[in-house]
Formats: C-alpha cells, sequence, structure tokens
C-alpha cells in the first residue's frame, strides 16, 4: 500500500567564523535531568528538535542557490521553491545554510512543530529566516 508521507523543510541563513563556532551553536547538549538545549534550538524557540534531521553547509559569494541546495537531502523536492525564496543580495551576507525537516506519515511524526514554523511571528534572530517548503514523497 502506497502512501505520502508530508515533509517540511525550514531554512535559515547565517554567519559563522569558522565550522567549529557552527557545530558549537547546532550542537544538543543535555543537562543532568536528560533535556535537551542548544543555541540554535533556543534562538528559533525549539525546545527540543531531532538533531538527525538537520544538515548545515557553508559557501561562498558568488554561488547561485541552486549550486548552495543540490545534494541536500530530499533537494529535488524543494530546490526549485527554495531558489525563488533566496536572492543573490541575501547570500551574499551570509556564508551557512541550515536546514531542519519535519516528517508526517504513518508511523508517527518527527519534527513536526518545524510544520508550524511558517506561521510563527518573526523574531531577531543571529540569522536569517529565510522560510519553509511542504513537499509530499511517496512511502512504500
Amino acid at each position: 500500500m502506497m502512501t505520502k508521507a508530508q515533509y517540511v523543510v525550514a531554512v535559515w541563513l547565517a554567519n559563522f567564523n569558522h565550522e567549529k563556532e557552527l557545530r558549537n551553536y547546532l550542537e544538543v547538549r543535555y543537562d543532568e535531568d536528560g533535556n535537551s538545549q542548544s543555541g540554535f534550538g533556543h534562538a528559533v524557540g525549539l525546545q527540543h528538535f531531532d538533531s538527525d534531521f538537520l544538515e548545515h553547509t557553508s559557501f561562498t559569494n558568488g554561488m547561485r542557490p541552486e549550486e548552495i541546495i543540490n545534494g541536500f537531502s530530499f533537494s529535488e523536492y524543494f530546490k526549485n521553491d527554495l531558489s525563488t525564496m533566496i536572492s543573490h543580495d541575501t547570500l551574499y551576507d551570509h556564508n551557512t545554510i541550515i536546514f531542519l525537516y519535519g516528517k508526517q506519515d504513518r508511523y508517527g511524526a518527527i519534527n513536526e512543530h518545524v510544520f508550524t514554523l511558517a506561521n510563527s511571528p518573526w523574531r531577531q534572530l543571529p540569522f536569517s529566516f529565510i522560510g519553509t517548503v511542504k513537499f509530499e514523497i511517496e512511502n512504500q
């Protein structure tokens, strides 16, 4: 039986001085009670997220959005929509792109709160929230 899984990818642009700074910002740490926290999660208002569904890369000025997006998980499903959301001017002030995926299917939900990020009020963050793109993939 074939069914469709609902996905969403939330995208941010950032500027980090080096890879270690980026990794420290994204790293999920656990306190003595087992609660997770990260600089990234705190900044975007996510108390918890599955970091297995987080991807990022650095890029250089002059790269086109399509070049940056290609090669990411599921990019064939969202690259056209996302490329129109990212302008060359937007990329100029940044050197890092961050993707956080959410998924809902017959087996349950992962990072389901990512689906509502598009409806969240915009806050001043240490990086730029580009937006979300929703897409579907056939499940087997």
